[in-house]
């Protein structure tokens, strides 16, 4: 890789241990992957769990770092200024009800010292999936490292701005270095599409969104799915789509003609060539996906969890109107889970006084699969996301219930299905 001569002193240790780190993370990372050059980057989202996750980041392997060892890297870390504008994804546990998500006094004290370094380098800790619906929403064209696997998706999708699916440490060294490598999605020619996915149903619910990217995950893999048949989707939509398609698939980019940035026809969505794949999203094709994240759905529910990604304000408000008035059942829990900022405004507007009346919890900052917590293996677990039903299985050992809004929300209060 080419690097400047302020790249090489960073390189050679010149700024310190961590600046250090960062760089030669990129390095690798741009080898590995082919890439000629760094390039500058205006957005960053990261993964920040905890002080004791990033300070192994920049530990040699297989280290194991005492208490002491850990605070003297916060503070060193907290010298730092990030070069970008940069979130943190979801934390070990909601920082206000720790104890009641299950969390433990050592873990709730790693994830805050880690919030205040984060602070202190100039990061916004929104603990969030969703960082483009608030405070990092980058323009098209412009260049960023995100981790998250639905996150980035939509920022290349439906934002036009271009990153790969960064991990913890490329996305934390890109953010405090303001460089990232140059390959993959930041490449204009490897955007286009390759497989149409045409969408021949209602998607009546967000959940019926989630089916169609989990379907479209599986057929088009590691390509890149363009839409078809379908006119408009509002943010909530897509939020779906992107975390269905990585849930069974790893693409970095999609399509919807007339809808995301880069695709006012099908031709711009495909770069002028033929799909390698083409393949029918009907009302069979959705019924499928049902029956397959439907795992064992018959009987008690101890949880139901809305939120995977993290709940829109319009999300809320459609939650308190189903839930208003209404009682859940004693033997089950309703999470509803958001960011820290949404939840502040779902406070201020009552929203969260109408949930919490009727037995449910508004989360912030994580969720059952960050927590993996006792609190969150319930038996059976009831979600209206593709994404939320494949992982609450596969991570916490529930059974599963995937089903729309409205009957998750009569689950709740009925306590089964």
């Amino acid at each position: 890789m080419r690097l400047s001569r302020e790249q090489e002193r960073i390189l050679k240790g010149r700024e310190g241990r961590i600046l250090q780190y960062a760089m030669s993370y990129l390095v690798r990372y741009g080898t590995a992957m082919e890439a000629e050059e760094l390039i500058p980057i205006t957005s960053a989202h990261t993964i920040f769990k905890s002080l004791n996750s990033v300070a192994q980041i920049f530990s040699p392997p297989g280290a194991l770092l005492t208490k002491n060892e850990i605070d003297r890297f916060g503070e060193s870390l907290a010298k730092l200024r990030v070069k970008a504008r940069t979130t943190i994804n979801i934390t070990y546990a909601d920082l206000d009800n720790w104890r009641r998500m299950g969390a433990d006094e050592e873990t709730y004290h790693s994830v805050k010292q880690g919030v205040d370094v984060a602070k202190r380098c100039g990061m916004l800790p929104t603990c969030s999936c969703t960082p483009y619906l608030m405070y990092n929403i980058p323009q098209m064209g412009e260049h960023c490292s995100w981790s998250e696997s639905s996150a980035f998706l939509y920022c290349n999708g439906m934002l036009g701005a271009h990153s790969n699916r960064d991990c913890a440490e490329v996305s934390l060294a890109s953010a405090l270095l303001g460089i990232t490598p140059n390959f993959g999605m930041h490449i204009g020619e490897n955007r286009a599409g390759t497989h149409r996915v045409d969408v021949r149903c209602e998607l009546k619910h967000l959940s019926d969104w989630g089916a169609l990217g989990y379907f479209a995950g599986e057929a088009s893999g590691l390509g890149t799915p363009v839409f078809t048949g379908v006119k408009s989707a509002s943010v909530e939509e897509v939020k779906q789509l992107c975390a269905g398609i990585n849930t069974s698939g790893a693409a970095a980019m999609f399509h919807i003609p007339g809808v995301t940035p880069e695709a006012p026809d099908l031709e711009s969505a495909l770069g002028g060539n033929r799909p390698k794949g083409e393949t029918i999203f009907d009302d069979a094709a959705r019924a499928k996906v049902y029956d397959r994240l439907n795992r064992d759905p018959d009987g008690k529910v101890g949880m139901v969890c809305i939120g995977c990604p993290f709940c829109t304000p319009y999300e809320i408000i459609e939650i308190a109107r189903l839930i208003e008035g209404k009682r859940i059942s004693p033997d089950t829990r309703l999470w509803v889970l958001t960011d820290y900022p949404t939840r502040y405004l779902a406070e201020r507007l009552g929203y969260d006084r109408i949930i919490k009346a009727a037995g449910g919890e508004l989360v912030a900052g994580g969720c059952p699969q960050g927590f993996e917590t006792d609190a969150c293996r319930v038996g059976r677990f009831a979600t209206n996301s593709a994404k939320q039903a494949y992982y609450a299985a596969g991570v916490l050992g529930n059974k599963i219930v995937f089903e729309n809004l409205p009957r998750c929300i009569e689950i709740a209060v009925k306590g089964g299905t």
